[in-house]
């Protein structure tokens, strides 16, 4: 991977943007409080490639998982997918 000091642009699907919204505040705050990180510095978060695909998981808590693909060259992460760890595997 590579590291840079330029941010990166984080776009968020319709799909994670009405997962949010159903979240209580508490859950909310930390989730987009992750998504700032990662905008900031990427490589400070629990990141990992999924297998087999193009994607990236990022670790909130215990309990959630945003799915996203990074486009390392023009600087943009777009978050595919935000839910429960239990649940969004399933749903790729």
């Amino acid at each position: 991977m590579k590291k840079s000091k330029e941010s990166f642009r984080v776009r968020l699907s319709k799909k994670a943007e009405k997962f949010l919204d159903k979240l209580s505040k508490k859950d909310r705050e930390r989730i987009l409080s992750a998504l700032r990180e990662l905008r900031e510095n990427p490589f400070s978060l629990d990141i990992k490639k999924l297998e087999g695909t193009e994607f990236h998981r990022i670790r909130v808590g215990k309990l959630y998982r945003i799915i996203v693909y990074i486009d390392w060259e023009n600087k943009v992460i777009a978050v595919l997918k935000i839910d429960k760890r239990e649940r969004i595997y399933d749903r790729l």
